[in-house]
């Protein structure tokens, strides 16, 4: 799909500026979340889909990795694998 670029650079971004894989952000912008006026209260292309992962080196929080293209899930499980290549 030619818009996963856009939404893998959001993933990536989202989970960097919040330390935390974007799948376990997805429960908290619903509706009846802690966190759901999120999404539009900041002037930034936050993306709330699961697929963003943090990248962490000796405790440090260092980038993020973004996947797109396939279901959520699907895109969770290649970022999650992509970080346990990146930490060998």
């Amino acid at each position: 799909m030619l818009i996963s670029g856009e939404t893998s650079t959001r993933k990536a971004y989202t989970a960097l500026q919040l330390d935390a894989p974007t799948a376990d952000l997805v429960d908290l912008v619903k509706p009846d979340g802690p966190f759901h006026s999120l999404p539009t209260a900041l002037d930034r292309p936050l993306l709330f889909i699961a697929g963003g992962v943090p990248v962490h080196r000796d405790g440090r929080l260092i980038g993020a990795l973004g996947v797109g293209g396939g279901a959520p899930e699907q895109d969770h499980s290649f970022a999650a694998a992509a970080l346990k290549e990146f930490a060998r």
